[in-house]
Order: structure tokens, then sequence, then C-alpha cells
């Protein structure tokens, strides 16, 4: 993956590898999608994602892009905006807090970006790439499995909030 005139050139990289590990697994550990990993597993996972610091007004994924990346936020605030129609206005659909992630649609199934995330306030963002999460899975396979079943369990919820968004939409 390329980083020269993309969103990377908004971001600065707080660290990575070996000399950032013990960091990178305090950062995971924060997240409630891993609390539930041993410390030997995170630190694992530590080893094929990046940390990143971006200020507000940053656009973290553009939808339409096809880059396949996910962020986990550590620390900060986005919005999410989805364009309405064929070159539509951008409207604000959610805001995203510390904890949570953005942009596994993508790391999954290779299509492009469905939203545009902006930052709200200075944010702390932990990268996994499309290629890191492959090799994840082929070099530790049951810390692979036990991520993806984790990232099938968040967007299977996700769908159920918006069906019943969608449902309580029709109704009026």
């Amino acid at each position: 993956m390329t980083k020269t005139g993309s969103i990377f050139d908004q971001l600065e990289q707080l660290g990575s590898g070996t000399s950032y590990a013990a960091q990178l697994g305090d950062m995971l550990e924060q997240v409630d999608m891993f609390r539930d990993l041993n410390r030997q597993d995170i630190d694992r996972l530590a080893s094929y994602v990046q940390a990143y610091q971006a200020k507000p007004g940053s656009k973290l994924l553009r939808e339409g892009d096809r880059e396949s990346y996910m962020f986990i936020l550590v620390a900060g605030k986005l919005d999410i905006f989805k364009q309405q129609g064929e070159g539509g206005e951008e409207k604000k659909i959610a805001t995203v807090r510390a904890g949570k992630t953005i942009g596994e649609m993508s790391v999954i199934d290779g299509m492009p970006h469905s939203a545009t995330v902006v930052v709200v306030e200075s944010a702390k963002l932990l990268l996994l790439t499309k290629r890191n999460l492959d090799l994840l899975t082929e070099q530790v396979p049951d810390l692979g499995v036990k991520l993806l079943r984790r990232l099938a369990q968040l967007m299977s919820l996700r769908l159920r909030q918006t069906s019943g968004v969608l449902i309580d939409y029709l109704k009026s």
C-alpha cells in the first residue's frame, strides 16, 4: 500500500514494530473488542498494527476509496458521513468514540469504503491493513480466527442496529 498522496499525509505515525510493541499492546488493551484477549495475544496482535495521531479535520476514510485498512480508535472522536445520491451532499450518520473501529468492512471484503470519516477531536488510532490481517491469519491462525470472529460479531451487531433503524423509518 503506497502512502504517498493519501490520507496518510494527514497522519503522524506514533510507532510500530518491536521498539513500540509495549505501547501498542497497552493501547489494544483499552479497546472493548480485545478486552478478553490475554496479554500474549495482545502482544502478538500488536506486531501487526501501527499507531497514528490525527488532528481535527483529517479525513481517515473517503467514501469510494479502495484502500483496504481499518482503524481502531484509541482516543478522540470521529464523525461518519454518507453521500446522498450520486454527487449529492454528505450527511452525518454517526459519531464514533474511543474503543470503536472503522473501516472493518473493507478489510474483510476488499470493497471501497462505504462512508467518509473525519476526525472531530484529536485522535489516537491503530491501523490494521488487509495485508497484515491476512498475514496474521496465516502466521497466527488461532489469533486470526479470534479477530475475524470479533469483526464478524461487530458487523452483525451493526447490521441488526441498522435494520432496526430502517424498520422505525419505514413505520413513520
